[in-house]
């Protein structure tokens, strides 16, 4: 189904519609082959990418007999004509924008129901339709935004184009498959247009922010998240480690100050003086590693694995891990892991000691 089959008077809005805003766009590249600086021939190229170069490419992709603006010669002399008129006439001021941003809104989004519908009369899929009316509703400025050098304006940051252009195609489409093309074909472009004023008048933009991506972020947390977890966990294990292990660390220890003590004695150090020395290093050596002696039976196991209060769970928030950070816990690990390894050796134990007392000294 094509627009003259649709209804003789929309058949009508939209040829007229057509012709006008192959001018008006005409004029526009014009205007902005000014702007550039260009000559003549500058103004014919810019008029006719700006006017017709939409629906080259939809014609072009569609692949179905004649590209419209050769077919039919009126579209290229209302181009040239519109090249003609910014020749000799320099459109600019608030008026002028006004009028340009009104015609494009309305042209376009004529347009899009034009490239929508040729999509579907050619029988084309649902997406493909979408992007017949989008490229016959903007092809025409990106193309000319390319030649001139500048970003094309629908990659983002201006006026919303593309966004009115997708909506008007959906309603179309939506219309034909329910039974209302003529409706569809009326309230498709009026939405568009709304829509592409809305970016004027109410400041509307596709955000363009770069460094946005979601699915990083979430990474990211998930990442944090994980490693609080993790250092909370360690940090829990250790607080449940065997207590027996623990204590035969400090059992370690104090054997390693029994032979300090008798060692100080043989050098003339009292007895009294070289265990008041042990006791201090020992107080400091608690407050760094405090030692749980107590071995808990298989009751309290019992009872502390069905307590209702338990110290194990996941906080999403990660409010809770505040305090816990991988290099932490790791740090901790290995601290613990070294001082096994230290204890198990007389002789590195009684080096152990003899620099910790040492450093205990000089933090005194």
């Amino acid at each position: 189904m094509n627009v003259a089959e649709v209804d003789p008077l929309i058949e009508s809005m939209y040829r007229w519609s057509d012709v006008s805003g192959v001018l008006l766009m005409g004029i526009i590249g014009g205007t902005i082959a000014r702007q550039r600086g260009y000559d003549i021939i500058g103004f014919f190229f810019i008029a006719l990418f700006s006017a017709l170069g939409g629906g080259m490419i939809r014609d072009v992709l569609i692949n179905q007999g004649t590209v419209a603006a050769m077919s039919q010669p009126e579209y290229l002399i209302l181009a040239f004509t519109g090249a003609l008129i910014a020749r000799f006439f320099y459109f600019k001021g608030k008026t002028w924008e006004y009028v340009q941003v009104h015609g494009d809104a309305v042209v376009s989004g004529l347009w899009a129901a034009t490239g929508t519908v040729k999509g579907v009369t050619y029988g084309l899929p649902i997406l493909p339709c979408i992007m017949m009316g989008v490229f016959t509703a903007t092809g025409g400025s990106m193309i000319r935004d390319i030649v001139t050098g500048r970003v094309p304006a629908v990659f983002g940051g201006n006026q919303p184009t593309v966004i009115p252009a997708v909506a008007c195609a959906v309603i179309v489409i939506g219309g034909h498959h329910l039974g209302f093309m003529a409706v569809s074909m009326v309230i498709g472009p009026i939405v568009s247009i709304l829509l592409s004023l809305l970016g004027y008048w109410g400041n509307w933009r596709v955000s363009a922010r770069s460094e946005w991506a979601p699915l990083n972020d979430t990474a990211s947390q998930i990442a944090v998240l994980a490693r609080r977890a993790e250092g909370k966990s360690r940090e829990v294990g250790r607080r449940f480690e065997p207590a027996r292990l623990r204590s035969w660390r400090h059992r370690q220890m104090e054997k390693a100050l029994q032979r300090r003590i008798q060692a100080e004695v043989d050098r003339g150090v009292s007895r009294s003086d070289a265990e008041a020395n042990a006791e201090e290093f020992l107080e400091e050596f608690n407050a760094d590693f405090p030692a749980d002696l107590e071995v808990p039976s298989a009751q309290q196991e019992t009872e502390q694995d069905g307590s209702d209060e338990s110290n194990f769970g996941v906080d999403l928030s990660g409010d809770s891990y505040d305090d816990y950070g991988e290099d932490t816990a790791l740090r901790q690990r290995e601290y613990r892991e070294m001082l096994d390894q230290i204890l198990a050796d007389d002789e590195a134990t009684d080096l152990l000691v003899a620099k910790l007392m040492k450093k205990y000294d000089q933090r005194d």
